[in-house]
């Protein structure tokens, strides 16, 4: 029943949302066709590059997507074609596998990461006890904690492919790894 009461909620809210962002667009005294182009282009590239992002929030949902896509309708008034750029665009910006990173030629690789005293640890150290143990603690007590671990410190991957790999958002991974780094860095004494 529950399910039910979810599902019809989120129904009557997508709706809604649906309703506004198309007065918008009619409020910028747009053609209705351009408008739905543009937002099937929107939602169809945002499904299309994968991991959608979601909001907790019904109204942040509600706010973002009015902006998203009231500043496209804007775009519109000027090109149909520059719009739809955008749209595409907007929808990989929206996706959990994009970064900022990734979008310029600059990459940070070159400077130290805030964890580079655990990699030179663990890469000077391997053999080290107090290592072996920890690392043996951690696959014990929950396996997706070893799994980034391991990704971030032992293989050296990025946020994204982290993500990626682990189907998971970057806050999540972020805030599992300092507990990991915290707990490194006390248990082998860093």
């Amino acid at each position: 029943m529950e399910i039910n009461k979810k599902l019809v909620r989120s129904i009557i809210f997508n709706i809604a949302e649906t309703a506004l962002i198309l007065l918008s667009g009619l409020a910028l005294n747009l053609d209705i066709r351009y408008i739905v182009m543009v937002m099937l282009v929107f939602m169809i590239s945002r499904g299309f590059f994968g991991k959608v992002l979601h909001f907790k929030t019904w109204y942040r949902c509600l706010i973002w997507s009015l902006l998203i896509l009231t500043s496209l309708f804007v775009i519109l008034k000027i090109d149909l074609v520059i719009s739809i750029l955008f749209a595409i665009f907007s929808a990989f910006i929206m996706t959990g596998r994009s970064n900022i990173n990734d979008i310029y030629l600059w990459n940070n690789h070159g400077e130290p990461s805030k964890y580079q005293d655990i990699i030179d640890f663990i890469k000077y150290n391997e053999l080290n006890d107090k290592l072996i143990e920890f690392e043996k603690k951690i696959k014990s007590r929950d396996n997706l904690d070893y799994l980034i671990y391991k990704y971030r410190f032992k293989d050296g991957k990025t946020f994204g492919e982290m993500s990626e790999l682990l189907d998971m958002d970057g806050p999540r991974i972020v805030e599992r790894l300092e507990r990991l780094a915290f707990a490194m860095r006390l248990y082998c004494g860093i």
